[in-house]
């Protein structure tokens, strides 16, 4: 709650775990043919390309403007901290 870079990288694994729910033919059967710089590649280094993919993709979704607001809802719960308000989850 109180922590701006948790909360952006949270927003960037949910749009990564979104592009991966719509490239989940060629998570569950990647492509291993040789490729232009070589051999065969294996599953595993067939899907940590895709998981590059998706981050490239995800990436420019985390704006300044979403860092801003995300900077300003933690400061809420920072001040409701200092003052020992209590807190509730998810508001």
């Amino acid at each position: 709650m109180c922590n701006t870079i948790e909360n952006c990288f949270s927003a960037l694994k949910a749009h990564i775990k979104q592009y991966l729910a719509l490239m989940r033919d060629e998570m569950n059967r990647p492509r291993t043919q040789p490729t232009s710089s070589g051999p065969r590649i294996s599953k595993t280094e067939a899907r940590m390309h895709l998981l590059e993919r998706a981050v490239h993709v995800s990436m420019p979704r985390i704006t300044q403007v979403m860092v801003q607001r995300m900077k300003l809802h933690a400061a809420k719960f920072v001040v409701a901290a200092i003052r020992m308000e209590d807190m509730k989850y998810g508001e």
